[in-house]
């Protein structure tokens, strides 16, 4: 393992992600495909994570998401492509593994991306998805994240973006049932998995941080800056007055990553 699990801060330590990095540590990649990959967080992960790998291939529906990835990654062996999720440019049974993480939230048609996923995937190979839950037992730092991501979905919903709130552990389970994987485990983890190579990681360890809640509250003044596009002065005054209470909250109980759910299952041969 590319991290030294010796030194890890008390919390992140006593997380499910130690587990998650062991079993990840036991899948040989192939050929990768990361959907909704963003500026390529999930692909990093990976690349530390899986016991080996040949390529990764980036998928994204955003140009802009995409720049950034290219800048990231330079020579490595990952290919990024402006594609939509909903209908794959690849043949049937193409990749050894298929990924995705922090976007069946963001997803118009989650069936028919998920389709897509397994259509793609190659007989015995496996479908990993990674997603962060709402319920459970969080702490109040974790609950202050997902109300300030409901927030933000809210923002985004009404300038146009697919943006749903953060989804119940049950429905993601439910979600991942409906693929017809075998051999599926499901790891619940209060940290992802990417916690442990984090700079931040002993600094996130107190939610509390001057450092933590000041990013938070510059996150929260950049969404206060979009509601001037909102043209419902209603909803912009009543998500004001949201964001103003949130900024409470994050100097009261801090902010931190909710709790998540990795999925890992294959496909039948």
């Amino acid at each position: 393992m590319n991290t030294d699990l010796e030194n890890l801060p008390k919390r992140l330590a006593a997380s499910g992600a130690i587990e998650i990095r062991s079993k990840l540590d036991s899948v040989s990649g192939g050929k990768v495909l990361d959907i909704a990959t963003g500026s390529g967080d999930f692909i990093d992960t990976m690349m530390k994570t899986l016991k080996d790998y040949d390529c990764f291939v980036g998928i994204d529906i955003s140009k802009k998401d995409l720049g950034s990835a290219k800048k990231r990654f330079g020579d490595k062996p990952v290919k990024l492509m402006e594609m939509n999720a909903e209908s794959l440019e690849f043949d049937d049974d193409s990749f050894d593994t298929v990924c995705m993480a922090y976007s069946l939230h963001h997803l118009e048609r989650i069936d028919k991306v998920l389709a897509e996923m397994r259509r793609v995937l190659k007989p015995g190979g496996n479908l990993i998805i990674q997603e962060e839950f709402f319920d459970g037992n969080q702490n109040e730092a974790q609950k202050t994240n997902l109300l300030q991501h409901a927030w933000e979905a809210q923002i985004d919903s009404l300038l146009g973006e697919i943006h749903r709130t953060t989804l119940t552990k049950h429905r993601i389970e439910d979600i991942i049932s409906n693929i017809q994987l075998e051999s599926v485990e499901i790891f619940e983890s209060t940290h992802p998995v990417e916690c442990l190579f984090c700079e931040r990681k002993f600094r996130c360890d107190n939610p509390k941080s001057e450092e933590e809640i000041d990013r938070s509250l510059k996150e929260i003044d950049d969404n206060l800056k979009r509601l001037k596009e909102i043209a419902d002065t209603e909803a912009r005054f009543r998500l004001q007055k949201t964001g103003e209470e949130l900024k409470e909250r994050n100097r009261k109980f801090g902010n931190a990553h909710p709790s998540v759910l990795l999925a890992i299952g294959r496909k039948t041969l």
